[in-house]
């Protein structure tokens, strides 16, 4: 890494370069964040004069008007599209404080990790102050920080965040996933598909013979509701010589699995957080420790492949 620090303008360092604000970004979950800043020479700015203007005035006092400034300030910086500044003006006054996690995405989808972590502080620290009826686990702001950390390659940090707002969820799902694939190799099948929405988790199982597993089912559901009492548990056969779901190109990458909350944009984020980190501690020779953490990797998901093959050529 380059540590030359960039020329930045005061303007810009008054906006992102306050050390506090990145050290304050969560009360629930008070993770130390001192390397994310200072900026070095490699990182992605937007140091736009009339953009850091009207991102001031929406941080004083957010409204219409200053959104509309925002939007404006991305459309001319190029952070965002002429079309889409076109599509969100007329919808801008639906936006209340989930506007500063839209401008969170738009610095992450650019690469500009540091300026998106800004404003999804100001998001968390919305979502905590009034009390959020939905979890870290789901709320996506939070995966969001998850994904900034790992891009800038802080992996300890990383981990250590995404581990604390996964929450029990991810522990039932392991659980849940297991049981379901040694039940359904028995029947000649393989776990195909999960579809979730809080508090609904619905599992595709095949089976040479689908009626005959599927009296199965409530036993299954029992077992499963026994440490996830939490969750309600649907479960679907259908025949294993049907062809399995295919992989969204742009989703969850090792199996057919949908969503509506946030736990696989943790997941995904922790897995590479942690292999990232195992390679990491591997090459300064902490092979037991860099073990461990594969170990964890290929508990959260058993068909990231090449999680075991790290694991294989490890002594």
């Amino acid at each position: 890494m380059n540590s030359e620090a960039p020329v930045l303008s005061a303007n810009f360092q008054r906006l992102y370069g306050d050390a506090a604000v990145y050290q304050g970004m969560s009360r629930l979950f008070p993770i130390d964040f001192t390397r994310v800043l200072p900026f070095q020479a490699e990182d992605l700015v937007a140091d736009h004069v009339r953009l850091l203007a009207a991102e001031t005035a929406h941080l004083a006092a957010p409204n219409e008007a200053t959104r509309l400034g925002v939007l404006e300030g991305f459309g001319e910086c190029g952070l965002l599209m002429p079309a889409d500044v076109a599509n969100l003006k007329p919808v801008v006054d639906f936006f209340d404080a989930d506007f500063f996690e839209l401008m969170g995405e738009v610095y992450a989808n650019a690469g500009m990790f540091i300026c998106a972590l800004r404003w999804y502080r100001e998001m968390i620290a919305e979502l905590e102050l009034r009390g959020s009826s939905a979890g870290s686990d789901i709320e996506s702001v939070y995966a969001g920080v998850g994904h900034c950390l790992y891009a800038l390659g802080l992996f300890p940090e990383a981990i250590a965040w995404s581990r604390s707002c996964i929450g029990p969820r991810q522990t039932a799902d392991t659980v849940s996933r297991a049981l379901l694939n040694y039940e359904a190799q028995l029947q000649g099948g393989c776990l195909q598909s999960i579809e979730r929405s809080w508090p609904r988790t619905r599992y595709t199982v095949s089976a040479f013979d689908p009626d005959h597993a599927g009296q199965l089912t409530q036993r299954l559901k029992l077992a499963m509701e026994t440490f996830a009492p939490f969750q309600e548990v649907y479960i679907g056969w259908t025949s294993s010589e049907k062809p399995s779901p295919e992989i969204q190109a742009e989703g969850y990458p090792f199996c057919a699995e949908y969503d509506a909350g946030s736990l696989v944009r943790h997941r995904m984020n922790l897995i590479f957080s942690l292999a990232s980190q195992a390679d990491e501690l591997s090459t300064r020779g902490h092979i037991a420790e860099a073990k461990r953490l594969l170990q964890e990797a290929a508990l959260l998901e058993p068909q990231a492949a090449f999680i075991r093959e790290r694991l294989a050529t490890m002594p």
